[in-house]
């Protein structure tokens, strides 16, 4: 009885195994891949149930029975690998959907509008602009001298310093004096709010690039995106390894691909970015100093109206501290005076209502602002650099 049991039972689950895997192929046939994994699955489980129910029936069998019953039982348990592959397979597979999702991530990364800077335009930093003609644009432009001399042009540029001095700047300078186009990326554009999508994120703005053949990649924030593994953020701990695999991914690339990161913290970031290969070359971009001011300064008021009795050198002396963000700041301040002056003469009704930008405009703004920068920012930029062998600058004032 138990052996009649158990034979009719195999027939049921078979049945209803094949007619599930019948379902799982017309699904397949259409297109709908999640429904057809879905039936694949619950086939496969079916199969491995009538392949136990055929075990049972073996026990009351006589030997030459059970080998052919056990031989059915193989092409049962086969099947039912086979099948579970199918549907394991088609989960693999990108859906309609996430192909459309992952071309709209490749749009998001699109090289930037060409922007005319030079390093002719970025005041001072001699020393670090060399470094960087020599260690990552002069590879790119004249590779065939650099291989003849067995020269490795791989890895990339970390530019770091304190905010506001420059460092997008230069990073659009490098892809301007190499001629390359200009990927730019930040933390909130890589960081999703669904699993898995800083990762593909990731991959979106690389492959973008690598479509470029040469390009520069640009990301800012770098910290953020790079930061030291082992924390509590699994969304990081994912995201480091795959953005040091795609910075590898290089090696056999047939283009040249400069990955520059820029941050006011290199200490947060993973020291497997730093190393050869990947962001060898390390590029301080301090506060400007007075003679960056002064120049800096010249060309910002030049461009405004302003009276003679502007006294730049007054200016820099009291902007010590002051970075390029913050001068910035200082001039647009100060033109707000003369610009609210002339709107009180016009609502007056006077014809002629032309003011000029004067000395103590720029004075009245910075009796009113201050350095964003602390000075412990610089004493921590200024310790790692010991740590990592690097010479401190000079800075003139």
């Amino acid at each position: 009885m138990y052996q009649k049991e158990s034979y009719d039972l195999y027939l049921s689950k078979l049945r209803e195994a094949m007619t599930v895997d019948e379902a799982a192929g017309e699904a397949r046939k259409k297109g709908a891949r999640d429904q057809a994994a879905d039936e694949y699955a619950k086939a496969s489980v079916l199969y491995a149930q009538a392949a136990n129910s055929l075990l049972d029936v073996c026990d009351g069998c006589n030997e030459g029975e059970r080998k052919d019953f056990e031989k059915s039982v193989e092409r049962l348990t086969a099947i039912a690998r086979q099948v579970r592959a199918c549907a394991e397979e088609l989960r693999r597979q990108p859906s309609q959907q996430d192909i459309q999702a992952e071309e709209e991530d490749q749009v998001l990364f699109r090289p930037a509008e060409a922007q005319n800077v030079t390093f002719d335009d970025i005041a001072g930093l001699d020393e670090a602009k060399q470094m960087i003609l020599d260690e990552i644009i002069h590879p790119s432009m004249y590779r065939e001298l650099y291989d003849r001399f067995k020269m490795d042009n791989s890895g990339g540029l970390l530019l770091f310093g304190p905010p506001g001095g420059g460092k997008t700047m230069i990073a659009r300078a490098v892809a301007a004096e190499a001629n390359l186009p200009f990927f730019s990326a930040r933390c909130s554009d890589i960081v999703g709010k669904y699993f898995g999508e800083a990762e593909k994120h990731v991959r979106a703005l690389f492959e973008a690039a690598r479509k470029a053949k040469n390009a520069v990649i640009f990301l800012d924030e770098a910290e953020a995106l790079a930061c030291r593994r082992g924390g509590h953020s699994t969304v990081m701990n994912r995201l480091v390894p795959e953005l040091l695999s795609q910075m590898d991914g290089f090696e056999k690339f047939d283009g040249r691909i400069i990955v520059i990161f820029a941050t006011n913290r290199p200490y947060d970031i993973d020291p497997a970015f730093l190393r050869h290969g990947r962001l060898p070359s390390h590029c301080y971009v301090p506060l400007p100093d007075e003679n960056v001011r002064t120049a800096f300064l010249k060309k910002m008021i030049a461009q405004r109206p302003c009276s003679d009795d502007v006294d730049i050198g007054k200016i820099v002396q009291a902007t010590n501290r002051f970075s390029c963000a913050d001068l910035v700041n200082l001039v647009r301040k100060s033109c707000q005076y003369p610009i609210n002056r002339s709107i009180e003469r016009k609502a007056k009704g006077e014809q002629t209502v032309e003011e000029f930008l004067c000395q103590q405009d720029i004075e009245q703004a910075l009796s009113r602002l201050h350095p964003s920068v602390e000075p412990e920012e610089i004493e921590r930029l200024e310790k790692w650099m010991k740590k990592m062998g690097m010479q401190l600058p000079q800075m003139a004032a």
